[in-house]
């Protein structure tokens, strides 16, 4: 009985060994974790449409499944074919390489699936087109008529569950196009949304779906400026920095730095230069998919989105920090309130894993030994509480002054008592005594200011 039971299990686990692939999977495409997705689930849900398998079915995302096939029918109708035959076989080609895209398992039959990569593709391609060159669209398209329907398309094709592999994309393209433009001119609409400024790339970097590609464009020009520079130590060995009122105690001021990317920070002559982060409505998700992207990249990858993150939570422990960087230029802030802003950065910091090699560990290493010295923190004090405006500069200078004068008066007291120089101790005892008199009631300030 016992040997039976042995040769099943040993039968069943030799079929499961077989089964597997020998090749490594190389998947792009995952379910967010639950340690991100925990914070803000609605962060990494498509608004109003499905594109790939993840989030196919769901109720709130039925009502643009009619517009695939229209959009679909109006590309056919304007290439003059009657059928989808050869897109259909093209996409049967690519299933296996297409399965292969996706972490977990597809429960689709083939033809659902082939048909879920035709529609979607031709889909995206289409709305990105239409979008771009409004002589595609038909004057009744209810996509183009509402803005806030662009503007949600837009936020659904960069979030990290709602891709198809990028290759589908670009075969369905090259089959579709009627110019000789390249696909790249149809990847700038996911691009200008006010949050990053514009690079001056020739061409799209080479990613796994469009999530990928917008991420390797906004990182391209920072990751060019890192390259150039040493990236610093180890994680373990970067202390954390304090908040940005902190650092203010110590002396560092913030400015807005005029540079493209938003990731290059400096700190420079006890200067902390930042670019403008615009924080809308848009921001949280954006940056939560970018940095869900990351968080399942493989290799030595550099986390530039959350290195970012993680140094702007750093910097922002409060709504007067936020304060502090909205007033220097650094935060845009179209949300509302300071702490609108603090609640949003505080919420995107939590449950990430920055890079192996932290991309601003040497500012890190910088701010700390200059927040470590005393001298400095004191100086800091010092002009924060005396210098910080003139009347408070002239209330020092007054305060020095009632104190040389009293110092005098003592000194020629003592000389005038051991009889060096009496006569010279009553005249000059007399001019000062007038001088204090005057001074402390106020007439030598032109202000008219008591003392």
């Amino acid at each position: 009985m016992s040997e039976t039971k042995a040769d099943s299990v040993t039968i069943h686990i030799d079929k499961m060994l077989v089964a597997l692939s020998s090749a490594p999977l190389r998947p792009s495409i995952f379910r967010v974790s639950d340690q991100l997705r925990s914070i803000n689930q609605e962060a990494y849900d498509p608004q109003i449409i499905a594109i790939g398998p993840l989030h196919r079915g769901k109720h709130h995302l039925h009502n643009m499944e009619q517009h695939k096939v229209r959009f679909l029918k109006q590309l056919l109708q304007r290439r003059n074919e009657s059928s989808v035959e050869r897109y259909v076989i093209e996409m049967r080609d690519s299933v296996d390489e297409a399965r292969k895209c996706y972490a977990k398992a597809i429960q689709l039959e083939q033809d659902e699936f082939v048909e879920m990569l035709l529609l979607d593709g031709c889909f995206v391609i289409e709305f990105l087109r239409k979008f771009q060159d409004r002589k595609f669209c038909d004057e009744d398209d209810m996509i183009f008529q509402y803005g806030h329907i662009e503007s949600h398309l837009l936020h659904d094709l960069v979030v990290f569950e709602n891709q198809l592999p990028f290759f589908i994309v670009e075969r369905l393209f090259n089959m579709t196009k009627t110019d000789s433009r390249d696909i790249n001119y149809l990847m700038w609409p996911l691009l200008p949304n006010g949050i990053f400024q514009m690079p001056n790339l020739a061409e799209i970097p080479k990613a796994p779906h469009l999530l990928g590609i917008v991420h390797d464009i906004y990182c391209s020009s920072f990751a060019e400026i890192l390259s150039r520079i040493d990236c610093g130590k180890d994680t373990k060995n970067v202390a954390n920095i304090g908040s940005a009122v902190e650092l203010q105690e110590a002396g560092i001021t913030f400015k807005k730095s005029e540079t493209i990317s938003l990731f290059h920070i400096e700190f420079k002559n006890k200067t902390m230069s930042i670019p403008v982060w615009e924080i809308s409505d848009a921001t949280e998700s954006l940056f939560r998919n970018l940095i869900a992207y990351e968080y399942y990249l493989t290799g030595s990858h550099q986390k530039y989105v959350t290195d970012y993150v993680f140094f702007m939570h750093c910097l922002i422990h409060s709504p007067k920090d936020a304060k502090l960087l909205r007033r220097s230029g650094i935060i845009s802030n179209f949300l509302g309130g300071d702490e609108m802003v603090y609640r949003v950065i505080n919420q995107l910091g939590k449950n990430i894993l920055i890079s192996e090699k932290f991309s601003y560990s040497n500012i890190y290493h910088i701010v700390n030994h200059h927040c470590g010295c005393k001298r400095n923190r004191w100086m800091a004090k010092l002009r924060r509480k005396y210098f910080n405006s003139p009347w408070a500069f002239m209330s020092v200078l007054a305060a020095i002054a009632m104190l040389l004068l009293v110092v005098s008066q003592t000194t020629f007291a003592v000389l005038s008592y051991s009889k060096l120089l009496p006569e010279t101790f009553h005249v000059f005892n007399y001019v000062m005594n007038i001088s204090l008199t005057r001074f402390v009631a106020g007439d030598d300030l032109k202000t008219g200011s008591k003392f």
